[in-house]
């Protein structure tokens, strides 16, 4: 007898709609996933724009200096 998962066998000794602690994981899984994906995707893009700040400050600064110096 096959312990685990058998493809094709669907959830055998598996229940999809288990309670712990009061909490269902039917579908908490799953949207904690995305609850996680848009977080990290929101932090991304913070630190993407931070560093495109910076490379734009950093850019002017060069171009104010050769003024100053010039």
């Amino acid at each position: 007898m096959a312990v685990g998962r058998v493809a094709g066998t669907g959830n055998i000794g598996y229940s999809s709609n288990y309670r712990t602690g009061g909490r269902s994981y039917h579908g908490g899984i799953n949207e904690e996933i995305i609850w996680i994906s848009i977080g990290m995707a929101v932090t991304i893009a913070i630190l993407i724009t931070l560093a495109l700040i910076y490379l734009a400050y950093e850019k002017c600064q060069k171009r104010r200096q050769r003024y100053i110096q010039a």
